[in-house]
């Protein structure tokens, strides 16, 4: 008797690790938050309709990207969601993170690609940016005279 509770508790034990692993492996880097939120289930194509929605995009417990919108109507069927108010926060090491606004948007859930539409603004700090930029432009300058160099040769 006392070994069946045993096998009976073993094998209790291995479904619960096993659906705790499936649970992480599922929403690994991607966290939801549920503060505040308002759902409702719609027709029209629509299958969620969620009010104050955020996702954060973790990579190693480091945050990669915060979406946020006042409004986000989840489509299934077509995999996008739909965004209006949309923020975008992109966190840096030890300085201010960019923040992207716009008027609207769509999220691609399964390639998490995001596109923005309406009075798009980013905010931060530009400097890194602006060296980044002039970098890419030296080094474009640099190959275009290679290669000016090499057909006059």
């Amino acid at each position: 008797m006392i070994s069946a509770v045993r096998i009976v508790l073993l094998i209790i034990a291995v479904g619960i690790i096993s659906l705790a692993g499936f649970y992480f492996y599922q929403f690994q880097g991607n966290k939801v938050d549920m503060g505040n939120l308002k759902v409702r289930l719609m027709k029209q194509g629509v299958d969620v309709e969620i009010e104050n929605f955020k996702v954060t995009h973790e990579v190693m417990g480091k945050k990669e990207w915060i979406l946020k919108a006042g409004l986000a109507q989840v489509n299934n069927k077509e995999d996008i969601t739909r965004l209006k108010d949309v923020e975008m926060i992109l966190p840096k090491d030890n300085h201010r993170p960019y923040i992207i606004t716009a008027n609207s948007g769509t999220y691609e859930n399964s390639s998490k690609n995001i596109d923005l539409i309406g009075n798009v603004k980013l905010t931060g700090n530009s400097q890194p940016l602006a060296n980044r930029f002039k970098k890419h432009q030296n080094e474009s300058n640099k190959t275009d005279l290679q290669t000016n160099t090499h057909e006059k040769n």
